[in-house]
């Protein structure tokens, strides 16, 4: 229906992600060019293939049984492939729908040369909007995911003390995530001591010191969907600096709370989590939005803030059983950083916390 409405024959899926979560096809090279074709309706074998290199479409039969395949070698252009796959579910004259956010300039002007005849139409929403709105059984892999994050930070909480590397801190969060469940995950941020000021700052095998503040900002991945988690510790006596900059992202995520449901715009959130912000003299420490979707993750990132976000005036009206992660953390440069985040489910009258941690304080060790 979707197709219909937008005018488009075929629609060629080029994101890992977008791929993954139509075809269930997982653990292909997103580095090189693949897609996944899908038809409205065609001679093909369900309306459905996958063009890539050889070794993926290998892969792609291993998770989805199909052997409706279009690859191409590494010697060989894979645009040509993409073609064959073009000519058999639809025709050299079908209108084809691409996602202009992912679908290079160069490859799109390839895939025109090989097919003169084909449409391609901006399809860039088509997927994105269906992926918007989980189902059930995706929100259950994100809440399985957000109990593994509690487990893990808490073996990771345990493994904090003085002389300590934060690479072992880090490990036994990985541990805690992989042993109880957890598939392969985004790169996370784990900071200590002066580089918690450092925007998305990772473990460098720095050794902690009494009175450090320790950042950590992760998620595990069940099935390949997340519920990242943020939250600050302090070995000892926290920097003052700190406390002020967590009670007000504190206060930020919990206005947000407070005013996330269905029908309210992404703006009114955003809105309102700087408002609490302001109201403390620190907004100026807030640097980025206060929000953006999550979901399937990629290799990459478990940001979907391309689908959609919470930041200042945006239009986005919220729909029940959208998910966000809210990212309040607030630098001091040279000094200090300090933060916690939930990840949320929208429903009709607020919110489901599906991270679920049992406190969002600073917490002490």
């Amino acid at each position: 229906a979707a197709m219909d409405a937008a005018g488009i024959d075929l629609l060629l899926v080029t994101d890992p992600n977008d791929i993954y979560y139509l075809s269930g096809a997982r653990e292909l090279a997103g580095r090189m060019q693949m897609a996944l074709l899908v038809a409205g309706a065609g001679p093909g074998a369900d309306g459905v293939a996958f063009s890539g290199r050889a070794v993926d479409a290998v892969a792609y039969t291993a998770h989805t049984g199909s052997e409706h395949c279009f690859a191409y070698r590494d010697h060989e252009a894979p645009e040509g492939a993409i073609a064959r796959g073009v000519a058999d579910l639809a025709s050299e004259k079908a209108r084809v729908g691409y996602n202009a956010h992912n679908l290079s300039s160069a490859m799109l002007a390839r895939l025109k040369a090989v097919l003169p005849r084909t449409a391609f139409v901006d399809a860039t929403r088509l997927v994105w909007d269906l992926m918007a709105i989980k189902s059930e059984p995706e929100l259950a892999h994100m809440r399985a995911a957000g109990a593994i994050n509690t487990i893990a930070l808490d073996r990771a909480l345990a493994a904090i003390a003085p002389g300590v590397s934060d690479n072992h801190v880090a490990a036994e969060l990985i541990a805690g995530m992989l042993e109880n469940g957890s598939h392969p995950t985004t790169p996370f941020m784990l900071a200590s001591g002066p580089r918690t000021a450092v925007v998305h700052a990772t473990y460098n095998d720095r050794k902690l010191e009494r009175d450090d503040i320790v950042h950590f900002e992760f998620s595990a991945a069940r099935f390949w969907y997340t519920a990242p988690l943020m939250r600050t510790a302090t070995l000892g006596k926290p920097h003052p600096e700190a406390i002020r900059l967590h009670d007000g992202a504190l206060a930020a995520v919990e206005a947000a709370l407070g005013t996330i449901r269905e029908g309210v715009t992404s703006g009114e959130v955003d809105a309102a989590a700087n408002a609490a912000l302001e109201k403390r003299g620190i907004r100026q420490w807030h640097y980025h939005r206060t929000g953006y979707m999550v979901g399937v993750a990629s290799i990459a990132t478990w940001g979907l803030g391309h689908i959609g976000a919470l930041r200042e005036a945006d239009p986005l009206v919220l729909k029940e059983n959208m998910t966000f992660h809210l990212p309040m953390v607030l630098f001091r440069p040279g000094a200090v950083g300090a933060g916690l985040s939930e990840t949320v489910r929208v429903i009709k009258d607020g919110v489901e916390v599906l991270t679920g941690y049992p406190t969002r304080e600073l917490i002490a060790l």
